[in-house]
């Protein structure tokens, strides 16, 4: 359920800077090939419980702010280890080229989708499909 939540707020933050259509799906798709497997770490039950009160209103935290949060939780909640291991991944995550994720995330896109992405002039480090130029 949270993942699902933390995503469609995400897409929510993506519609409110007016994107186009497929500028927010590069952004959303880079976006989960960097954070889904964080995400993941953190059991649902504590997920909602670092939400709790920040969801809704002025109050309401961005998903980077979530994420960060997240974090702190890992540090407060995991032993010492755990966290720096995360921590580092996160760190090499956030350093990452661009290109590596676009490698990474065009495993989990349709040939029409890695298409329209290539067509607006992402993924361009990836070989196109076969009778695509």
């Amino acid at each position: 359920m949270t993942l699902s939540l933390f995503w469609s707020r995400y897409t929510l933050e993506l519609h409110e800077r007016h994107l186009r259509d497929v500028d927010a799906m590069y952004r959303y798709v880079i976006a989960r090939e960097k954070w889904n497997w964080f995400l993941s770490q953190i059991p649902e039950k504590e997920q909602v419980q670092i939400l709790r009160g920040h969801n809704h209103g002025d109050e309401s935290w961005s998903c980077r702010k979530w994420l960060d949060h997240m974090l702190e939780w890992m540090k407060e909640n995991k032993p010492a280890a755990v966290y720096e291991a995360v921590a580092e991944r996160v760190r090499a995550m956030e350093a990452k080229p661009i290109e590596e994720l676009e490698k990474q995330a065009a495993h989990s896109l349709s040939q029409e989708e890695l298409h329209m992405l290539r067509q607006a002039g992402y993924f361009r480090c990836v070989d196109a499909p076969e009778g695509e130029e």
